[in-house]
């Protein structure tokens, strides 16, 4: 380790995190010296990379700031049920410590619980239902793990986007913007399907009723006992339209890619609770797996073609502004150098005028003579002479100027 760490110029402790980071298997400590005592220590095969390892390294590169390779989906394969079958005792790590960390959360409108820590599985329930959905949480991801489908919170190794979701059991055909907003967690809970992430939020479902305000809170008209009818002002005795969390769970299913626009949503009715409905979900994702890496694919390639078009725009831009700067520079280099053939031009006129007066001089008395002398001598002083070939190399040509 610490010789191939000198040869790419980094510590061997940076070296031992990225062959961690990469999934590559390295000699534990004491191996070597068991080597020399003739005692076995057996070097393991190189795994095959699985999600979120990195697969490219080079001296410079960040871990995990490496390109990944597009994702792809396993064979197509029907899952038997006996395959699903898990432990109940069993949590996932992913669900590990999420209920005592929701609980103590604080509590929004509706009821929805809005916890303080953002690397949580994703799940967005009021206090009443967070324990079975907890519990319908790591039942999916077990059968899911039992399906040789791996679930975790979405690595580092490229990025992934938790997409929005609207929590009303019916949407309305024009959105509108909740306030305060439901908590989102700062990673996206993903399985991975082969090497295909498809994100998963498990979340409460409201509902539109009709509702009085009554002792303070919004009440549906259907829960008002007679006792807080009689109660009831006739001055405030009107009702308004309120979202009230149902108890019914929604399982959602997303595309964590940019640009691969992909969902599939499976809501929980009285006849048909979601529990009874999981062997089918675990079927579904890994049968919707081959769809997101395809999406994938192309967006990736509808990228690739806007990268090239921007590149193209660019480099005509820059042609345009290098053809304008050098028709300026022209330009320029021409009115400097017409400026300064007028000022050796005018110079020449001016000398010419001394000369004519100096020789004019020579019939005048001496005194007179002496004035006019004097004179020139100041006027020569003031104008100045200019030296042509010392102003020609000075002056700047259109190529100097770029």
């Amino acid at each position: 380790m610490t010789k191939i760490a000198d040869h790419h110029r980094v510590s061997s402790s940076f070296l031992a995190r990225a062959c961690t980071r990469m999934n590559v298997p390295r000699p534990p400590r004491g191996h070597w010296v068991k080597l020399e005592n003739g005692k076995p220590s057996p070097q393991p095969s190189l795994p095959e990379a699985g999600p979120g390892d990195l697969q490219v390294w080079r001296k410079g590169d960040a871990l995990g700031a490496a390109s990944q390779p597009v994702p792809k989906a396993p064979a197509p394969r029907k899952i038997r049920p006996e395959q699903l079958r898990i432990s109940r005792s069993r949590q996932h790590p992913v669900v590990v410590g999420a209920y005592e960390v929701f609980a103590q959360g604080r509590v929004i409108d509706q009821g929805f619980l809005k916890p303080g820590k953002q690397r949580l599985v994703d799940v967005v329930v009021t206090k009443p239902q967070l324990e079975s959905a907890l519990k319908l949480a790591n039942q999916l991801f077990l059968k899911l793990e039992a399906a040789g489908h791996r679930v975790m919170f979405a690595p580092s190794d490229r990025t992934y986007a938790r997409a929005p979701f609207d929590e009303h059991e019916h949407p309305p055909k024009k959105p509108r913007r909740r306030h305060p907003a439901l908590w989102s967690p700062s990673k996206p809970t993903v399985v991975f399907v082969g090497t295909v992430a498809i994100g998963l939020t498990l979340f409460e479902m409201t509902e539109e009723l009709e509702a009085r305000y009554i002792d303070g809170e919004y009440v549906p008209t259907s829960k008002i006992t007679s006792q807080q009818l009689r109660r009831l002002s006739s001055s405030w005795n009107w009702s308004t339209r309120m979202d009230f969390a149902t108890g019914r769970l929604c399982i959602r299913a997303f595309s964590p890619y940019p640009g691969a626009d992909w969902s599939q949503s499976w809501k929980e009715v009285k006849q048909s609770p979601l529990r009874g409905q999981l062997d089918d979900i675990v079927q579904q994702l890994t049968d919707a797996a081959p769809v997101v890496a395809r999406l994938v694919e192309e967006a990736e390639e509808h990228a690739r073609v806007r990268q090239k078009e921007w590149e193209e725009q660019i480099r005509r831009l820059e042609e345009r502004q290098q053809i304008q700067r050098q028709n300026e520079a022209r330009e320029q280099a021409r009115a400097d150098l017409l400026s300064v053939i007028k000022q050796w031009d005018d110079i020449r006129r001016i000398q010419d005028f001394f000369r004519d007066v100096e020789n004019s001089t020579s019939n005048l008395p001496d005194a007179a003579r002496c004035i006019a002398m004097d004179k020139l001598t100041q006027a020569r002083e003031l104008v100045g002479e200019l030296d042509a070939l010392k102003a020609l190399l000075q002056w700047k040509g259109p190529k100097d100027r770029l």
